[in-house]
């Protein structure tokens, strides 16, 4: 268990992870939108060298230390790097919430050498639109809508989807079980439309 994480939503996390990691290239990362940090500190064991930004400093920040993780407040639609500066840039649910997600976007492509991983919530997943769209006024993107997004980089790109939410029961076995039920959800064509993440990556150099 990761400090003062409960367990499910660690393993959440860590899901999320396992499902893009195989699209992780380089030994460094930017984490763009990288909220309280905790994915940037899980993600530093597959790269020597992270920078995790965001709009706001969160007073999170400062409990996650590790040797290459450097945590800063940076607009991700101006990023104040050079072009190529990391191997990989990643996001995870920023994008939905920048004023020009397409500007934030070409800004990841602009400062990468290698990768951009880009993973957002789909907007249609009913668990998803009615806690967080509805409830928590999160405006997630359609499927179309991420796919336009995309193609605005003006780079290839392809687009995966996974299934990943927090188990609503924190016990280990339950949580085991619920990862293989969304193992299962993610082979079912029918549930394509409404999975829970929408997977976006771009190959510059590989």
């Amino acid at each position: 268990m990761t400090i003062n994480v409960p367990e499910n939503v660690n393993q959440y996390r860590l899901r999320v992870i396992e499902k893009t990691k195989a699209w992780f290239s380089g030994s460094t990362l930017l984490d763009s939108g990288c909220g309280d940090g905790w994915d940037a500190y899980l993600r530093k064991k597959y790269f020597k060298k992270i920078t995790a930004t965001d709009i706001e400093t969160n007073p999170n920040w400062k409990n996650l230390s590790l040797p290459g993780l450097v945590f800063k407040k940076a607009d991700s639609e101006k990023l104040k790097f050079k072009n190529k500066s990391f191997d990989t840039v990643i996001e995870k649910d920023m994008l939905h919430h920048a004023s020009n997600p397409e500007d934030a976007l070409k800004e990841m492509v602009r400062v990468a050498k290698r990768r951009v991983i880009v993973i957002e919530a789909n907007r249609y997943n009913p668990l998803f639109y009615i806690n967080l769209t509805l409830l928590n006024n999160h405006q997630h993107f359609t499927q179309k809508r991420f796919s336009g997004i995309m193609a605005s980089a003006g780079v290839p790109y392809e687009i995966k989807r996974f299934s990943a939410r927090v188990c609503w029961i924190n016990n280990p076995a339950v949580i085991k079980a619920f990862d293989k039920a969304e193992d299962m959800l993610e082979t079912f064509p029918l549930y394509a439309p409404i999975i829970e993440y929408n997977l976006g990556v771009i190959t510059l150099k590989k």
